[in-house]
């Protein structure tokens, strides 16, 4: 199935432990077998055991898409070497003190929407390493648009306070349809309780059967 409802530690926080592309996933270090065995039969893409930072939070800290994957400057060099070596894709340590990018960053392959704090400088570094369009914005007067968001190549799942321009907007800019909606019973904070690709999800067991449906149908899964 392309829907498939998981832990992680014990914990429905699936989306804040891993980071999910169309061609790689990053999953804790010590994330147990059965959980690396459902995200790939799910996913369809190779699954790396990885830290940042020395975290496991690698949702939270690193945003990456088909192209390339941007990591905090918290990231240690031999975290970032292994990284380089197995994925085969454009990375860089964006050099702020920002290091939430997964909360900062909504991206496909096609466009990112990103946090209104960002500069130019480090603007122009996420577009060149995730080589795509980029763009400042909020959703619903929410700055941290990656914690409210998710999408993927073919649809994006946005929170319901968002308003109907800015769902089209955000279409426009991503090249996705968009609709609005939530997880685990009325949630708002859609990444962390979701990891997903244009090829499935993985997603919080306390998710609804009619949150499930318009996930699917949202995103094309």
């Amino acid at each position: 199935m392309p829907i498939e409802l998981a832990t992680i530690y014990g914990s429905e926080y699936v989306g804040a432990f891993s980071l999910a592309t169309d061609k790689y996933v990053l999953i804790p270090k010590d994330a147990d077998e059965k959980f690396r065995k459902i995200v790939e039969d799910n996913l369809k893409v190779p699954a790396y055991r990885v830290s940042i930072g020395a975290s496991p939070l690698i949702g939270i800290l690193a945003v990456g898409n088909s192209h390339g994957l941007l990591l905090p400057f918290i990231t240690l060099t031999e975290e970032f070497d292994f990284l380089k070596r197995e994925l085969g894709v454009e990375m860089s340590i964006l050099p702020s003190v920002k290091t939430a990018l997964g909360n900062m960053i909504l991206v496909n392959d096609k466009a990112a929407i990103v946090h209104e704090d960002f500069t130019k400088s480090e603007m122009k570094i996420i577009e060149d390493v995730l080589d795509v369009e980029v763009v400042k914005g909020s959703l619903g007067g929410i700055k941290l648009v990656g914690s409210v968001a998710v999408a993927n190549n073919k649809g994006a799942l946005i929170h319901p306070m968002t308003s109907d321009e800015e769902a089209k907007w955000v279409s426009e800019v991503l090249g996705v349809r968009v609709d609005v909606g939530t997880v685990m019973m009325g949630s708002y904070l859609l990444r962390v309780a979701m990891v997903l690709n244009s090829k499935g999800a993985i997603i919080a067991p306390s998710t609804t059967g009619p949150e499930i449906a318009r996930i699917e149908q949202v995103l094309l899964l």
